[in-house]
């Protein structure tokens, strides 16, 4: 999925744990597209989904879906004054992390074959010289 066929009011899901309370799904709907919002290290977060489903502490890194079961975004922060979810949370679209997502999975596959060569030469599978991953 992507969060470009979203449209403000789609129902859409988040899952995650919320205050340690695992499997949890909350539902809700879009309330806005490509907002930009101050992550806590005081960087811009652009492109942003909003929606009202509620997203608490646990939640961020969990996905939010569509009806279809596909991933539109991660679930990402909360604007609220009390610490738990006012109806108003962020998810960064899932296409403006995808290229991250792809690079993180080819360096894993990379240090494993790396891994694996190095068991047949004879070494001890240890750490290689790959320092790519972020």
């Amino acid at each position: 999925g992507t969060a470009t066929n979203l449209l403000v009011g789609q129902t859409v899901l988040a899952i995650g744990n919320p205050f340690g309370l695992d499997q949890t799904v909350t539902s809700g709907v879009v309330s806005a597209l490509d907002r930009s919002v101050k992550g806590i290290a005081g960087n811009d977060i652009k492109g942003c989904v909003q929606t009202d489903a509620s997203i608490n502490p646990g939640n961020s890194g969990g996905p939010l879906l569509n009806l279809d079961g596909k991933v539109v975004g991660v679930n990402t922060m909360i604007v609220s004054t009390s610490g738990s979810n006012a109806g108003i949370g962020f998810a960064v679209p899932l296409e403006n992390i995808w290229d991250d997502i792809v690079q993180v999975l080819e360096d894993d596959m990379e240090l494993e074959r790396d891994r694996r060569v190095n068991e047949e030469e004879g070494g001890d599978g240890g750490s290689t010289s790959n320092t790519r991953r972020k």
